[in-house]
């Protein structure tokens, strides 16, 4: 008994130790200029401290970035093979899974990079097919099943999609992906209060592949409206709105949304009935897994508001994630009102419900 004690006791240590090993590696790639060298020392050494399966994917994913950044992509598609493998491995039947999107988008991006075109075109679908399933609480109402949800996660892989299929010369098929990145943005810009610059130079940058395969299709009308709509646009975004100094900016689109999932997982987590012992370990797994998550959006985010908010949440949930739930509630509540008061300054919309079966008279 001792002996098992014992072993517990050290696995959490080195599980710890890992975890910090990691996140030390996530801020000296966030530097500028970056430290890939020691981020790359930092991870290995987390890697053969860390047990658990979805740590260690994290951390290949983490080295696979780095490593494509130092311009070994042969030792990076090695990393995220691996890191693919452990996350079926972890998640068995439920290959739907944003974590599993996540290596896909990361092999798209490094085909291209290679000039794999078929091969990228094939993990930027997959990606998006994932996506598709795990956003589809984003969709409009009454939308059909096939349609894209409204996310920024979703309009990124399109994006990509729509590149490949432009080197590949299929000017048609990249307009049509283009086009529906093109709606999805448009509607997070209508749904925003408050305009996000790497949303907006999204919006730029997504007319300009539009009007370059308008131009290789000899679409010459399409060509001048695509102009014309990013000349607007740009003129639009020189005149402050009216109201908006009064709104806080973020440069963290990504922060921003990846904090409104936790939020919503935290809340979840909190509102969850006493008796429902089975369902609050899925729920808190899932809140760990999103709470990850929002670290990696948070080390890389600019200084600001928005970062020290998410922190601060994050830091919160964290503290009162193991306490029974009584003591837990209040606790994650509050910080979700908090996170809400934040998310809400910067303009984005956010809402709570509680759905309730009312008693009838």
């Amino acid at each position: 008994m001792r002996r098992s004690s014992d072993q517990c006791t050290s696995d959490d240590t080195h599980a710890n130790c890992a975890s910090t090993l990691h996140q030390l590696a996530a801020i000296h790639v966030a530097r500028k200029p970056p430290s890939l060298e020691k981020a790359k020392t930092l991870l290995q050494e987390s890697l053969s401290l860390c047990q658990q399966i979805g740590q260690r994917a994290a951390t290949l994913k983490q080295l696979a970035r780095v490593s494509i950044r130092q311009g070994f992509l042969d030792k990076a598609d090695t990393y995220l093979e691996h890191a693919l493998e452990l996350y079926l491995e972890l998640y068995g039947d439920n290959k739907l899974h944003i974590n599993i999107a996540a290596v896909k988008f990361q092999q798209g991006a490094l085909a291209l990079q290679r000039e794999q075109l078929e091969e990228a075109w094939n993990h930027f679908s997959e990606c998006l097919r994932i996506r598709r399933h795990v956003y589809a609480y984003a969709r409009t109402v009454g939308s059909r099943e096939d349609e894209n949800p409204i996310h920024l996660e979703v309009s990124c892989v399109l994006h990509e999609l729509g590149c490949v299929g432009f080197s590949q010369k299929r000017y048609s098929r990249s307009m049509e992906v283009l086009r529906a990145e093109h709606d999805i943005l448009e509607k997070l810009e209508e749904s925003a209060t408050a305009q996000s610059e790497r949303l907006h130079q999204a919006r730029l940058t997504n007319l300009t592949w539009l009007r370059k395969c308008a131009k290789e299709l000899g679409q010459d009308d399409e060509v001048n409206r695509l102009v014309n709509e990013r000349t607007a646009m740009k003129k639009r975004s020189a005149r402050p709105t009216e109201g908006q100094a009064a709104v806080l900016q973020s440069d963290s689109v990504t922060l921003q949304w990846k904090a409104m999932e936790c939020r919503a997982l935290a809340r979840t987590f909190a509102l969850q009935k006493q008796s429902s012992g089975k369902n609050d370990i899925i729920e808190r797994e899932k809140l760990t897994r999103g709470l990850d998550e929002l670290l990696e959006e948070i080390t890389m985010a600019p200084q600001e508001s928005m970062k020290r908010a998410a922190a601060q949440f994050r830091e919160t949930i964290l503290s009162c994630i193991d306490k029974p739930m009584k003591e837990r509630r209040i606790s994650v509540l509050k910080a979700c009102d908090e996170l809400r008061d934040v998310l809400r300054a910067h303009g984005l919309q956010v809402s709570d419900s509680i759905n309730s079966k009312k008693k009838k008279k």
